[in-house]
């Protein structure tokens, strides 16, 4: 199996100041979408190889529904109240001759992605202290997009691609043993914090790689 990282988001809220955050930095904002049914939108920043999702509810009771209810989506909106992870992470690389290395359930999204609407979603992350990690439904890098919509990413800011995600769990949250098995591989790591987050490293041109702090929008 030759997984590779897809994207990772974070909960923000609406009007969080998050977008701001990241424009102070250099980061340039690449595209954004709604999730109709599922009761999210997001706004998006692409690198080279994969991309960060700042997602936000806009219908609770959408977020909430029978169809999306078993993705905890709408208790990880409320990550700062209930001490959920607000972090997901997406893999590609995967495929009937190589499943993903863990269990998984099916999630249909409501908004109903092109090529693949059935989502593979870890059963660990049915506890949503745990991220939420599941199989992306694209298959290809984003400089190897063709949407002329997505074809900036940041190299503006001469950023390339993102090398490796560390997941923060608060310290009273022991990882599961799945996410632990999946941190073997190269482009992912666990720790632990006072608070959960998750911490970027990306390569720059001809530069030290930086190292992007989430919720929070900090450099490390």
């Amino acid at each position: 199996m030759n997984l590779e990282l897809d994207h990772v988001f974070v909960f923000i809220e609406p009007d969080g100041p998050e977008p701001a955050r990241l424009a102070a930095l250099g980061f340039q904002e690449n595209f954004r979408r709604s999730h109709p049914g599922q009761g999210t939108s997001n706004i998006c920043y692409f690198f080279d190889n994969a991309y960060l999702e700042l997602l936000f509810v806009v219908d609770a009771a959408e977020a909430r529904a029978p169809a999306v209810a078993q993705t905890r989506l709408a208790e990880r909106a409320c990550w700062r109240d209930n001490g959920a992870s607000p972090i997901g992470v997406a893999l590609r690389g995967y495929g009937p001759e190589a499943p993903l290395p863990f269990d998984t359930w099916n999630y249909e999204t409501p908004f109903r992605p092109r090529g693949r609407p059935v989502l593979p979603v870890a059963t660990f992350s049915d506890d949503p202290a745990q991220p939420f990690v599941f199989g992306s439904p694209g298959n290809t890098r984003p400089d190897q997009w063709t949407d002329d919509r997505k074809s900036e990413r940041q190299t503006a800011l001469g950023v390339g691609e993102m090398l490796h995600v560390e997941i923060v769990l608060p310290e009273a949250v022991e990882p599961a043993a799945e996410l632990c098995a999946l941190a073997a591989q190269s482009f992912l790591a666990v720790s632990s914090g006072p608070a959960p987050g998750v911490t970027l490293t990306l390569s720059r041109n001809a530069e030290a790689p930086l190292r992007l702090c989430l919720p929070d929008c900090r450099l490390l």
